[in-house]
C-alpha cells in the first residue's frame, strides 16, 4: 500500500488545512475554486432545488381564495397598508381561514400606447396575460385605459348580471361600460372605487381606478364581496 492509499481522511483534511494557512487571501480564494468549484456549484444548486421545492409545497399547502392586480399604481406610504387592507381587512371581512389566502400584485406598471411600450412593458403585459389565460387571475384594478384594454376583448364579466340586487342598487351608477369590439355589445366591465376609501387605505394613489371582475374567474364570489368591502355594503 503507498503511502497516498494508506492516508486517511483526517490527514487529508489536515494537509488542506496546512496549504490554505501559508497561503495569502486572494490566494486561498483561487485554491478552493479551483479544486473545489464542482461540489460548490453541486451543493449550491443542490440548495436552491431544496429551496425551490420548499417553496413550492409551502405555497401550495394554502388554497387561493382571490387572485387580485392593482395596475399603475404608486404607493405614497412606507407601511405595506395594501396587505393590512386585502389580508387583514378583507380576510376579517368574509371570515377567510388562515390557511387561505389571498394574493395582491401591486407592482406591475403597463402602457398601451405602442409609441412607449419598451421590453419590460411587453414582459409584463405577458405575464399579466398568462395569469388570464390560466384562470389564477380574479379582479383587475387600473385605470381606464387598462379596462378598455381588456374590457374591447370581452376580459371582464358584465356586472349588471353579476351583481346581487342590492350591490347593484347601490352601485349602478358608478358602473363602467366598454364596448365589446368583436360583438359589439356593451357591458358594465367594471365598477369606479375612486370615490371610496379604497385609495386611502392602501395607501395607493392612481386615476380613476375602475375595478373588473376577469371572465374566466373561477371565484366571482369573493370578487363580489371584495366590491361588497370596497363600498362598505
Amino acid at each position: 500500500m503507498t503511502p497516498y492509499e494508506d492516508k486517511t481522511l483526517k490527514d487529508t483534511l489536515q494537509e488542506e488545512k496546512n496549504k490554505l494557512k501559508n497561503m495569502s487571501l486572494k490566494d486561498r480564494l483561487w485554491y478552493i475554486w479551483e479544486y473545489y468549484k464542482i461540489p460548490i456549484i453541486g451543493t449550491a444548486v443542490a440548495a436552491a432545488l431544496i429551496v425551490s421545492i420548499f417553496s413550492a409545497v409551502h405555497n401550495n399547502r394554502f388554497e387561493t381564495a382571490l387572485s387580485c392586480v392593482i395596475l399603475n399604481s404608486r404607493p405614497d406610504s412606507e407601511e405595506d397598508l395594501v396587505s393590512q387592507y386585502f389580508d387583514q381587512g378583507f380576510r376579517q371581512y368574509i371570515g377567510l381561514a388562515d390557511e387561505t389566502k389571498i394574493d395582491v400584485d401591486h407592482s406591475m406598471s403597463i402602457s398601451f400606447d405602442n409609441s412607449n411600450m419598451t421590453e419590460f412593458t411587453y414582459a409584463e403585459l405577458a405575464k399579466l396575460s398568462a395569469l388570464i389565460s390560466s384562470k389564477e387571475l380574479d379582479v383587475m384594478i387600473g385605470r381606464k385605459d387598462s379596462i378598455d384594454h381588456f374590457g374591447e376583448m370581452g376580459g371582464f364579466l358584465d356586472l349588471k348580471t353579476v351583481l346581487p340586487p342590492d350591490v347593484y342598487d347601490q352601485v349602478k351608477d358608478q358602473l363602467y361600460e366598454v364596448t365589446n369590439q368583436e360583438t359589439g355589445e356593451k357591458i358594465a366591465c367594471g365598477i369606479r372605487i375612486g370615490s371610496t376609501d379604497f385609495l386611502k387605505k392602501t395607501g395607493l394613489t392612481m386615476d380613476d381606478p375602475i375595478l373588473g371582475i376577469i371572465s374566466n374567474s373561477t371565484r366571482t364570489d369573493t370578487a363580489v364581496k371584495l366590491i361588497r368591502y370596497v363600498y362598505g355594503l
